[in-house]
């Protein structure tokens, strides 16, 4: 069988080693960002070239150039997985096969961007990928199939991506060689109950926390900024710039201290007062190192946490 395969990291290269295990032929489409070396995930360009498949790294996927070329390819199917260009109707109309996403979401909530930091935001039990037809509105095409991963309430958004990665490999190896008989009839997605999110919604350089939340609200925001490599929230004790790491998922009870100020430490954490409760931060990161609960000077209980007054807001954009 023939296939193109668009994506990036580790799911996209699990997704090129199965279907080469197979015996398969694959035309790679990377990212324009993939320079071929594994960094914090593998990169699918670089295993592509240690494969000896061919792979692409088109500018513009709906160039009609590349339209073209993908065509004369003539493939049982176009595969995506965390590809971070739009498909566009013309390729659809053109290509001659099949195009499946796998959607980092339990469809139809969270289509669009950044689905497993709204599912944390939300207060979701679950979180999931799911098979859908590619059509010109984004991520609204028939589902095929779903695989759903529980949230706890410690995930942090990167766990829950880590989760859902691996039941992505899960569900490509099931659905595979991804005809009829193995997808099954197409449902349509139930659009009133759908939930959509562009780039901008969420904002990932806005880290700094602001205590006087509520706390179940700030518990959730906390989780969902949580992803290293990338971002960690942040805070502050006298001008010591603070990274959260891991949050613990109770939610204490209501204290009649400042928000920000740390209440309670002991060796599961430190319990910092928000707006209605307790917040529990299980570690915090400090200049490269860890700051468990037996931390530096400082963060002791009755310091306050927070910007110094007059300092202006860190803006990581």
């Amino acid at each position: 069988m023939r296939w193109i395969l668009c994506g990036k990291n580790d799911p996209a290269v699990a997704a090129l080693e199965i279907l080469l295990d197979h015996g398969d032929e694959v035309r790679v489409v990377g990212t324009c960002g993939d320079d071929g070396r594994d960094g914090w995930q593998r990169s699918l360009v670089g295993a592509a070239k240690r494969r000896g498949v061919r792979c692409d790294r088109p500018e513009h996927i709906n160039d009609p150039a590349t339209i073209r070329e993908l065509a004369d390819y003539r493939a049982d199917a176009l595969l995506s997985i965390q590809y971070d260009q739009i498909l566009r109707g013309p390729l659809f109309r053109q290509i001659g096969c099949r195009c499946l996403n796998f959607h980092f979401a339990l469809l139809p909530r969270h289509r669009g961007v950044s689905p497993m930091a709204f599912a944390v935001l939300e207060g979701d039990a679950e979180a999931g990928v799911t098979v859908h037809e590619m059509v010109e509105r984004i991520d609204a095409g028939d589902v095929f199939a779903q695989r759903a991963v529980p949230i706890r309430p410690t995930d942090s958004a990167r766990d829950v991506y880590d989760n859902v990665c691996r039941a992505t490999v899960e569900l490509f190896r099931d659905c595979y060689p991804f005809d009829d008989a193995r997808l099954g009839p197409a449902q349509p997605q139930d659009n009133a109950a759908a939930s959509y999110h562009k780039a901008g919604d969420f904002d990932f350089a806005a880290r700094e926390v602001d205590w006087s939340r509520p706390a179940l609200e700030l518990q959730r925001w906390l989780r969902a900024m949580i992803f290293p490599p990338f971002q960690l929230p942040e805070t502050r004790c006298g001008r010591r710039r603070l990274e959260i790491e891991a949050i613990a998922g109770e939610i204490g009870p209501a204290v009649s201290d400042l928000p920000g100020t740390i209440v309670a430490r002991s060796d599961a954490g430190f319990d910092v007062a928000a707006a209605d409760g307790t917040i529990r931060v299980v570690s915090f990161a400090l200049g490269g190192g860890g700051v468990d609960g037996e931390g530096p000077s400082g963060l002791e209980v009755g310091a306050r946490l927070g910007r110094v007054r007059g300092e202006p807001a860190r803006d990581r954009r």
